[in-house]
């Protein structure tokens, strides 16, 4: 009986990891005010902080980038820190925190959902017509808005 338990839990933990649905999460509405960001995000972060990032670095801000950190967000099973990037009112660009050893599953999963990746290169996996890449280090899932494409297109290459 001993030996049937230790067979069966060798066999757990050897067999390979089931694929896993993989979505762009609600709350990721590009466009989306500071105001509402807020809002919604309250209830799905243990905390949520939002501050403004001078100088900014995305293109073209003519008033203000401010980010939302947001600690605890819920993705793929685990809490997550994630940073909700606004550029001038409008939610342009999500970057979602995960761990190296996921990049495998994760990958294999956002290539089920979206496609063969547009771009590989030593820092991105891209996915470019549904505006989605893994990125290497930090081990992150970017998400962007159509006006982010020409600036994001270099990086993928």
């Amino acid at each position: 009986m001993r030996a049937l338990g230790l067979a069966l839990l060798i066999g757990v933990m050897t067999a390979p990891a089931l694929a896993e649905r993989f979505s762009r999460p609600g709350a990721v509405r590009m466009g989306a005010s500071t105001a509402d960001l807020q809002r919604e995000l309250a209830s799905q972060c243990s905390s949520l902080a939002t501050r403004k990032v001078d100088p900014p670095f995305l293109p073209n801000v003519k008033t203000e980038q401010l980010q939302i950190d947001c600690e605890g967000f819920k993705f793929r099973g685990l809490g997550r820190h994630v940073e909700f990037v606004i550029r001038d009112d409008r939610l342009v660009m999500v970057w979602l925190m995960v761990e190296p050893d996921e990049e495998a599953g994760t990958v294999r999963d956002m290539q089920k959902a979206l496609g063969t990746p547009t771009g590989t290169n030593a820092k991105y996996v891209a996915f470019e017509r549904d505006r989605t890449a893994w990125r290497h280090k930090p081990a992150e899932i970017l998400f962007y808005a159509p006006e982010l494409d020409a600036d994001m297109e270099p990086d993928f290459r």
